[in-house]
């Protein structure tokens, strides 16, 4: 199970400092040129074909129990060795893509079936602000009995229903619904006035006034910016802020937009349901399985198959022309989140929450390949860093999952597409194995060491995988190299993240140690 720890991903988040953008252009300190030209290196002749684990001199498990008392780290675990189907890894160029038309088309009317959509609408009609004020006015009263007038529930709920009463004076009788055919419209994107470049976008809704809002579908492709800088500026209440450029095309769905089942990103994993997907068995769900701050133990409330999950997500890429997609694997999710600290929450919060009916999802995952190899990736982005702080341009991770419960799909999550600019070589010359099992053992325990000397580290790693990661060409946010790349899974603590990053990233050409919330 390639799950991975989510102490990583906070630990990089954190930014330093608020400076202006320097004038000068940023540069990735790694030299990238100098990995290339030792990929094109000439492989040694009895390395070259046959077998890939044997020609790395890579076992099928890695077993570990390693100890360091300095760093009070333990790493431990019995690891299924994943090599692709092939004697050799490319390395390529790559640069964020965009949603054409003839896609957002296929998905569009794969998705809606025929539903009538429309704008979104700029103006809410006054009866339908007036059934929310109703609906406000019923939770308040609510509110009230619960937890009384001193509450600062009862106090945001009554500010709330004050805007809607306000909006309400100044609302049109009717709104006139404007149908949207999935058409790719031209905005120009602004900021403090300065003309970003322009963006092209798809915002639909089948139900605009409805309690659930209806089906959603929304693509936002780039921009073609016409400044790219990055810049602080300090805002209405005095506090500086900071505007960056980003890179991420997006393609959305929802069912119901107003009841949106959890995703791999956001959800809480129950179980991982790749391999009955694929056997057509039942999921393995754990007896007793407990998500924390819940007392009642979770079941399955599902009678979709992982099988037919699958079947259905990879008919729809089918039918929307997809074809450099696979299906990386299968969870069954639940949207129920764990309550961390889950004793010292209020009584009546804890119980508001256990009463809400949980929603089950099946969320098929799926990878980009290209030649013939997978490409790795999490659900984030990478940020260039500017001196110190992390105000450069950011770089989203490409992420494409389907979420599907009992009434079909539910959901649909593109992000950060990609596509292939150039091969540089298609037989890249790694480093065995040994060498890079030799930088992992070392640099695990350096990484956890600066995360907390005052506390003792337990890592379980659980998958290893050469596989294609993308990182940062110098100067540039769009443009990208995919390099082979070791890349470890596991949990800490006997807790895993759900954000698929691994551990740690080993470049497989040069050794060194990928960032990934910084791309290289």
């Amino acid at each position: 199970m390639r799950y991975n720890c989510i102490f990583i991903l906070i630990f990089l988040l954190i930014c330093v400092g608020c400076q202006p953008t320097p004038e000068a252009p940023f540069v990735i300190g790694k030299d990238n040129g100098q990995m290339i030209e030792k990929a094109k290196e000439t492989r040694e002749p009895e390395k070259a074909g046959g077998d890939l684990y044997e020609a790395l001199g890579c076992p099928r498990t890695y077993v570990m129990d390693i100890r360091s008392d300095a760093a009070r780290v333990h790493i431990q675990g019995e690891a299924k060795v994943i090599l692709p189907e092939t004697d050799c890894l490319p390395l390529l160029y790559v640069r964020a893509a965009r949603f054409d038309q003839e896609t957002v088309y296929a998905f569009f009317r794969a998705l809606t079936g025929g539903v009538e959509m429309y704008d979104i609408p700029t103006a809410t009609p006054k009866a339908v602000i007036e059934k929310q004020i109703r609906a406000a006015q019923t939770e308040l009263d609510e509110l009230v009995v619960a937890r009384g007038e001193d509450d600062i529930r009862v106090q945001f709920k009554r500010d709330e229903i004050a805007s809607l009463q306000k909006a309400y004076q100044d609302a049109p009788e009717t709104v006139s619904l404007t149908i949207n055919d999935g058409t790719l419209k031209p905005y120009a994107m602004t900021f403090l006035g300065k003309n970003r470049g322009t963006a092209t976008a798809v915002d639909a809704i089948s139900d605009p006034f409805g309690d659930d809002a209806g089906r959603w579908f929304a693509v936002n492709n780039d921009a073609d910016y016409a400044d790219a800088g990055s810049y602080t500026f300090i805002d209405q209440d005095g506090n500086e802020q900071f505007f960056t450029p980003h890179s991420g095309s997006n393609l959305m769905y929802a069912a119901r937009s107003g009841v949106m089942v959890g995703t791999y990103s956001g959800g809480t994993i129950l179980a991982d349901a790749t391999a009955a997907s694929l056997t057509g068995a039942a999921v393995a769900f754990p007896e007793n399985y407990t998500i924390l701050g819940y007392l009642e133990p979770e079941e399955l409330h599902l009678s979709l198959t992982p099988a037919d999950a699958r079947r259905q997500a990879e008919e729809l890429m089918a039918a929307c022309g997809v074809t450099d997609m696979f299906v990386d694997g299968v969870y069954l999710l639940s949207d129920r989140q764990e309550i961390y600290g889950a004793e010292y929450w209020d009584p009546a919060d804890r119980a508001e929450l256990r009463a809400r009916p949980e929603r089950q999802a099946y969320a098929v995952r799926f990878l980009r390949r290209a030649a013939g190899v997978p490409v790795e990736s999490f659900f984030g982005m990478s940020q260039v860093r500017v001196d110190d702080s992390g105000y450069g341009p950011e770089w989203q991770y490409e992420v494409l999952e389907v979420a599907l419960d009992d009434g079909g799909i539910q959901a649909v999550h593109w992000t950060g597409p990609l596509t292939v600019e150039k091969v540089v070589t298609d037989r890249a010359a790694l480093l065995p194995y040994e060498d890079v099992r030799s930088i992992f053992e070392k640099m695990l325990p350096i990484v956890y060491a600066n995360y907390g000397a005052d506390r003792d580290w337990d890592i379980e790693i659980s998958e290893v995988r050469l596989c294609l990661w993308r990182i940062f060409d110098k100067n540039s946010f769009t443009r990208g190299i995919l390099v082979p790349a070791w890349c470890f899974y596991g949990a800490v603590d006997g807790r895993p993240g759900t954000n698929f990053q691994p551990l740690l990233i080993v470049n497989g050409v040069d050794g060194s140690v990928i960032d990934p919330l910084q791309g290289y």
